[in-house]
């Protein structure tokens, strides 16, 4: 699992789509739940809503914390390499 860092929660909370929580993994759900103070979406984009948005908004190294499904998706979608560490 990858570490959260306050800093990363910062970039994870300005450019986390609304309505694409559902797609990060557990812990970090939670923990962005928390730095929220409890805030959960009301909005729920399906996967692939999720996907282009995701593919245009999503801050610069924060796709590791999406569930893998969903990494792997956007990746092709992106057109590159799977194998690549995010």
């Amino acid at each position: 699992m990858n570490k959260i860092t306050p800093h990363l929660l910062r970039d994870l909370h300005a450019t986390l789509p609304e309505g694409t929580e559902k797609y990060l993994c557990k812990h970090i759900r939670e923990a962005l739940t928390s730095y929220r103070l409890g805030y959960e979406s009301e909005v729920v984009l399906d996967k692939s809503q999720a996907l282009s948005v995701l593919s245009r908004r999503l801050g610069r190294g924060l796709k590791r914390f999406l569930q893998e499904d969903m990494r792997i998706a956007l990746t092709a979608l992106q057109g590159g390499n799977t194998n690549r560490m995010a």
